[in-house]
């Protein structure tokens, strides 16, 4: 029954906005304890709840209490039910990206804050990686850990390489035609994303939609 608690507040820590991208920076022993201060916050509340309810209805706190043989875990359950309470209330008065931009400028994370704030503008956005990879188009979804070990998705227009002499961009392929495809199969544009991880990212920045469209003139490159 002490564990229900625990397991509350790292529900809290993992599931709300404001707590989730700051719990995945950390590590397993802060998570631990973090989790372990914010289910005591719970069950003190839970615990003042039950022995107010419980001179009133003192019926199903004390079958509890019984059945356990711990004479908290009405506390510690109650706990457990205000963290699913909580949870959702707190989504709704912090946003994922809001959350997501706060935790990395309280982490100096720049490149988080240039993706997160990227999301819906409808602009062009290149990213680099260390492999020399680059990839141009719209960035869809961004934060820390977002599709298991990707911090952000992006929905690619064009892709190349940056050239180790000269850092030109060389372009290898246009994604046009493929997402054409997936929209004329009824398929949303958006599945057409990659994830990447952002200790891959080295340089990010907007690209400007008239040097795409003037490439785009151009003839394809070949597969």
């Amino acid at each position: 029954m002490l564990l229900v608690p625990a397991l509350a507040g790292y529900l809290l820590q993992i599931r709300m906005n404001i707590f989730r991208y700051r719990t995945l920076r950390e590590s397993g022993q802060h998570v631990v304890f973090r989790s372990a201060l914010a289910g005591s916050i719970l069950v003190f509340f839970s615990q003042l709840l039950v022995q107010s309810v419980g001179r009133y209805v003192p019926g199903p706190v004390t079958y509890l209490n019984e059945a356990f043989g711990f004479e908290y875990t009405a506390a510690a359950v109650l706990s457990f039910f205000i963290a699913l309470l909580i949870w959702p209330i707190g989504n709704s008065i912090v946003n994922k990206d809001e959350a997501a931009i706060r935790a990395a400028k309280d982490n100096g994370e720049l490149v988080g804050i240039f993706v997160t704030e990227a999301i819906g503008t409808g602009k062009y956005v290149e990213i680099s990686l260390d492999t020399g990879k680059v990839y141009i188009g719209h960035i869809v979804e961004s934060g820390i850990g977002v599709r298991s070990q990707f911090d952000l998705m992006i929905v690619p227009v064009i892709s190349g390489y940056r050239a180790s002499d000269s850092n030109d961009l060389k372009i290898t392929q246009f994604y046009d035609r493929a997402i054409s495809d997936f929209v004329a199969k009824g398929q949303d544009w958006h599945e057409f994303r990659i994830g990447m991880s952002l200790s891959r990212v080295v340089l990010v920045r907007f690209f400007d939609p008239r040097l795409y469209q003037a490439l785009s003139r151009n003839e394809e490159p070949e597969e």
